[in-house]
């Protein structure tokens, strides 16, 4: 990224120094010939910061606790760690269990599954690896409660957004954020206009 930006700076002396005898438009000129790449790297570092669902199926479920089952076909290390997280965040518990070994007393299981693709960032050769769809299935009393997908697609802008980003975006519409919920109401003051005014 810093070889492009220095390649980006040159090629603007550069082109200056050309347009140096047109006078003042020359400036005019750069500038607009550089707005938009600046314009196009601002939404793709915003993007990486940023995901939302594809589709969620349900309303956001109060719950306290979670226990969550392995997949043990999802290659993604930092998965269920961020998953963890972005339920902690929330205020939250949730325990790792085996498929079918989750004792009776939980709350709640969720399910979830996960694929991963290929692809290049824009002004890299480099192919990195990112999650490409994710599935969360929350389940209480062998009951679907909610469901939720991410999955990439069209422009993909938040494809290259970290595991803990799309799982943030998708537990927050699944879950009734205890935390928030927690937290006391804002004190309010008035101030009152004195008597006989």
């Amino acid at each position: 990224m810093i070889v492009s930006s220095v390649a980006r700076s040159t090629r603007s002396v550069l082109a200056a120094l050309c347009l140096l005898p047109l006078g003042g438009c020359a400036w005019t000129l750069l500038t607009a010939a550089d707005a938009p790449g600046s314009v196009i790297q601002a939404g793709y570092a915003i993007a990486s910061n940023y995901s939302s669902p594809t589709f969620v199926n349900g309303r956001r479920a109060q719950i306290s606790s979670v226990c969550i089952e392995v997949n043990q076909l999802v290659s993604v290390n930092d998965f269920v760690p961020a998953l963890q997280m972005a339920l902690d965040r929330r205020g939250i518990r949730s325990d790792v269990y085996n498929p079918g070994t989750s004792p009776a007393s939980c709350e709640a299981r969720l399910a979830y599954n996960a694929s991963v693709d290929y692809g290049r960032r824009s002004f890299s050769d480099e192919s990195i690896q990112y999650l490409s769809m994710i599935d969360l299935t929350l389940i209480k009393d062998g009951r679907i409660l909610v469901t939720a997908r991410y999955q990439t697609g069209g422009l993909g802008v938040d494809r290259f957004s970290s595991s803990s980003v799309k799982l943030d975006g998708l537990i927050d519409k699944m879950v009734v954020d205890r935390v928030q919920n927690l937290q006391p109401p804002a004190i309010q003051t008035v101030q009152a206009s004195p008597i006989g005014n």
